[in-house]
């Protein structure tokens, strides 16, 4: 069923004024709101600031969430739907002056006013400049201070409108403690990272005073001749006919001989590389620059 502008202002107003701090309430209106930005976005924003300007102090703070709440529906579907980020804008100041008026009760929106604008600003919504000019102007309010008399009974709270600003404040406060997970965006930063630097007192990476008394690394171990005089040893038997049983017996004894020479070796350049070792090498150098005690230097100990 479509409206016509007219209509559509009607109902929005209507739901504006039973707006209240619970999400189902908000997000009813938001909807409403997105549904008709694009054909009447201008005539559903001037509703909303016609009703900040008159309403109850607990319903302007409920716009303020409202328009949270709008935010995100305006940035999911962009601008040409929901053109709303641009009149909060133009008229963020406005917006602020009703939310927190400069009365004694306009106190009483304060905290909670400020709070969504350092939201706004965290998560980059509006112009960082418009947000800390409307926060400048509240750090600067003076409220007007009423004559030290009796309220009259229209100027007091009642008890109905207390218990309503305790249960919806609990609300919003749920609500806004839901908005600080959200993290700002970082800033850009440099993508080469730098090559890592090693520490000079490191074992791994000693330093450069020490670094000339180091021993050089061993040569590597030449090739082992063994792999190619068993092939041919082997390929001369195969080819004499077979061989007799005396042969390839001498044949696989000369292989375990040099295959136990060939493990020998293999242990023994581990344990070259094991002395080669940083740590090895360092404690090394460390306990040669350690001077002996001779017996002249026990004498004085002892005396």
């Amino acid at each position: 069923m479509s409206f016509d502008p007219f209509e559509i202002r009607i109902q929005f107003l209507q739901l504006l004024k039973r707006l209240n701090a619970s999400q189902q309430s908000i997000h009813k209106v938001v909807g409403f709101a997105v549904k008709y930005g694009s054909r009447c976005g201008e005539d559903l924003w001037e509703c909303v600031m016609e009703e900040c300007s008159k309403a109850s102090l607990n319903t302007r703070i409920n716009i303020l969430y409202l328009l949270d709440s709008l935010f995100d529906a305006c940035l999911s579907i962009g601008p040409p739907d929901a053109p709303y980020l641009k009149h909060v804008s133009e008229d963020l100041s406005r917006v602020v002056e009703n939310v927190v008026p400069a009365t004694r009760e306009g106190i009483l929106n304060l905290k909670a006013a400020k709070q969504i604008l350092e939201s706004w600003r965290l998560r980059r919504i509006l112009d960082p400049n418009i947000i800390d000019a409307s926060l400048e102007k509240l750090e600067k309010h003076r409220f007007v201070e009423m004559e030290e008399k009796k309220r009259s009974h229209e100027q007091a709270f009642s008890k109905n409108d207390i218990l309503r600003r305790m249960e919806e404040d609990r609300e919003r406060h749920k609500r806004l403690r839901e908005r600080i997970w959200i993290l700002p965006i970082p800033p850009l930063r440099n993508t080469t990272k730098p090559s890592p630097t090693p520490s000079p007192f490191t074992p791994a990476s000693p330093s450069t005073g020490r670094r000339g008394n180091m021993a050089p690394p061993p040569p590597p171990p030449p090739p082992h001749p063994s792999s190619s005089s068993d092939t041919r040893n082997v390929n001369s038997s195969s080819s004499s006919g077979g061989g007799s049983g005396h042969t390839s017996s001498s044949v696989e004894r000369k292989m375990k001989i040099e295959g136990g020479v060939s493990g020998k070796e293999e242990v023994e350049e581990k344990d070259r590389t094991k002395e080669m070792d940083p740590l090895n090498v360092e404690f090394d150098q460390l306990w040669e620059n350690v001077s002996d005690l001779d017996e002249d230097d026990l004498e004085k100990m002892k005396e």
